[in-house]
């Protein structure tokens, strides 16, 4: 049986903070995850999927992209770095990614079709 991509990709999270943590990490609450550097992430940790494909799934499983709201409240963000938040996805809680889950698609968006108003 497959894991769940939230559970994958804590995995991924996990094994980047202690092997290759100027690639990724968790941020040092524990409450987001940070991508260091694409290019090293998607070749090195990715290897099979595309970069974009990952962020995709990151929307779609309820992720949040997080850099803006950190610069409102003073915290340094890196240029180049990308912090991403979910309410189920904490350094240490590997069990709440199970409660993260896909989406469900508008009727529209399962048929391929644009709705033009």
């Amino acid at each position: 049986m497959r894991k769940n991509f939230a559970i994958e990709a804590y995995d991924l999270i996990s094994h980047c903070h202690k092997a290759a943590p100027s690639v990724a990490s968790w941020s040092e609450d524990g409450l987001h995850f940070i991508i260091k550097d694409k290019n090293s992430f998607e070749k090195d940790v990715l290897k099979t999927i595309m970069y974009g494909s990952f962020i995709k799934q990151l929307n779609n499983h309820g992720f949040t992209k997080i850099n803006s709201e950190l610069k409102r409240v003073h915290v340094n963000v890196i240029r180049g770095e990308e912090h991403y938040k979910h309410d189920n996805f904490r350094k240490g809680c590997r069990d709440q990614c199970r409660d993260i889950q896909p989406k469900r698609q508008k009727a529209s968006e399962q048929e391929g079709h644009i709705i033009k108003n």
